[in-house]
């Protein structure tokens, strides 16, 4: 497998990043131990980096993989949330259903423009003042 620095982060990620939305109860619906054992097998192979998102309500399937192997894992998630409160609480079902002190990456759902943008305000400086607690 080949990694790269993501972006000017210092974060070293896998070039291929395991979309898990398919192993999700919205797509595949796999069981948490058949969607972990899938995430392990993506791990066992070089890759590093896992995409979810708040709304694909599979963190317990990331959680469970993380226990299952010793391979470093990268979790980038996201969330629809527009004001801060709402990416707080975000935030935190993410730290606390993963089971870590710390998501990697943490972003926000479709943001497709300034005007979307503009729109989750709120929920940018959340993510702001999170960064500067290094949560």
């Amino acid at each position: 497998m080949e990694y790269n620095i993501l972006g000017n982060t210092g974060i070293r990620v896998s070039k291929l990043c395991f979309g898990s939305l398919t192993i999700s109860p919205l797509q595949a619906n796999l069981s948490i131990e058949m969607g972990s054992d899938v995430i392990v097998a993506a791990m066992e192979n070089g890759i590093n980096f896992l995409d979810t998102a708040e709304f694909y309500d599979n963190y317990p399937y990331i959680r469970e993989a993380i226990k299952k192997s010793d391979k470093e894992l990268i979790v980038s998630t996201k969330s629809y949330a527009y004001t801060y409160e709402g990416m707080k609480q975000s935030v935190e079902k993410a730290r606390h259903e993963i089971d870590r002190d710390v998501i990697d990456i943490f972003m926000m759902h479709e943001q497709e423009s300034k005007w979307t943008l503009k729109g989750h305000r709120d929920a940018l400086e959340y993510l702001l003042d999170a960064k500067c607690k290094g949560i």
